[in-house]
This record gives structure tokens, C-alpha cells and sequence, in this order.
């Protein structure tokens, strides 16, 4: 192979900037990890509950970081997605015990994350338009996005 045949890899796209959708310019990266319960990571629970964030400016970056500041961190919320990935990886499905294995959780905490999503389900039912609600929206003041 020769040195002109050697491809140079392009650097990363960071992705859009997480407040005004716009392209984020490699040399500006910014980046901030905040806390949201709404958050469950794939695989690995211990980046469950962060959300990591990425902005064009340091004003963006601030604006979204005040935001999430504002919107609460419920735990039940945490609790439920992390049963939902547990069930989603045993589609068989999970006796308590081993449900307890799966999550990290105790039976107190699934107890109130599956009381919290029934409380969750039943307030659907009654507002309009509550399948394009997302999960933990109904916890964030309306006027804060």
C-alpha cells in the first residue's frame, strides 16, 4: 500500500446541538453530563439516570443545563426503565427474585415504580393526546421547554 492510498478517517460527528438542533463545529465541542430519571442506558446501569449533553455554545449549553436543573428526578421513573430493560432482556419473563437480580432494585422500589407507572397509565387515560406524551413529561412544568 502506498502513502496515497491510506484513507484519513474523518473526525466524529458530534451530532446536533441538543438546544437549536444546529450543527456543531468540531473545534467547538461541548459537552455536560446532567442528571435525568427519564434516562436508561442499553447495557450498562451505571450510566443509568445521566444525560449526556451537547451543545454549539456555551450559552446553549447553559440554557439546557438550567433546564434539566428544573425538571424533577423521580426515582420511580429510574426504577421502572430499569425493569423495562430487565424484561426486555428476559422476554421469557422474571420471577421477584430474580427481577431483584436483574435491576439492582429491591422489591420496596419495584413496588413503587410499577405503582408509579400504573398511576402513569390511569393519568393517560384521562388527557387528551397522552400517547405522544413521554415518559417523565408529566412531571415537567409545561412551561419550562
Amino acid at each position: 500500500m502506498h502513502d496515497s492510498d491510506e484513507a484519513v478517517a474523518p473526525e466524529p460527528d458530534p451530532g446536533p446541538c441538543d438546544l437549536c438542533g444546529g450543527p456543531i463545529p468540531p473545534s467547538l465541542q461541548i459537552f455536560s453530563l446532567v442528571p435525568d430519571s427519564s434516562v436508561i442506558h442499553p447495557e450498562d446501569p451505571d450510566q443509568d439516570g445521566q444525560r449526556l449533553l451537547a451543545a454549539c455554545s456555551p450559552e446553549h449549553l447553559s440554557d439546557l443545563q438550567q433546564r434539566y436543573r428544573r425538571r424533577p428526578y423521580v426515582n420511580e421513573e429510574l426504577w421502572s426503565g430499569k425493569i423495562a430493560r430487565a424484561l426486555r432482556a428476559h422476554p421469557e419473563g422474571l420471577d421477584d427474585e430474580h427481577l431483584v437480580q436483574a435491576t439492582g432494585l429491591n422489591f420496596i422500589q419495584i413496588e413503587h415504580a410499577l405503582s408509579w407507572e400504573s398511576e402513569r397509565f390511569l393519568r393517560s387515560e384521562t388527557l387528551p393526546d397522552a400517547d405522544e406524551t413521554p415518559a417523565g413529561a408529566d412531571e415537567r412544568p409545561a412551561d419550562e421547554w
